[in-house]
């Protein structure tokens, strides 16, 4: 019974980072690891509404988003990744381009 709940405790993901590259020229990679931040983060990509549709965006995305999740500490984390739009009437487009949301 102990071995179950050991294997079980492994299995949770965890945000661990977020790397972020804003602006049409991508100059530079923004890291964040603080752990508030990541829930916040988190959390409002919970809220997101998501629906399974093929996009054509008109111009390229405002910024891209990779998130690092840790399954296990002896693994490598796993990349998801998203590209966000930010339009004029205030609304966001967000892609996740590997399709896992």
């Amino acid at each position: 019974m102990f071995i179950l709940i050991g294997l079980a405790g492994c299995n949770e993901e965890k945000l661990v980072r977020i790397d972020f590259q804003k602006g049409e020229n991508r100059s530079g990679e923004h890291i964040i690891t603080d752990v508030n931040q990541l829930k916040s983060i988190e959390e409002v990509f919970r809220q997101v509404k998501w629906e399974n549709a093929k996009v054509q965006m008109s111009r390229k995305e405002d910024m891209m988003l990779t998130f690092f999740y840790q399954y296990n500490t002896n693994e490598p984390e796993r990349l998801e990744g998203y590209k966000i739009w930010l339009n004029k009437d205030k609304s966001i487009e967000i892609v996740n381009p590997n399709g896992n949301k």
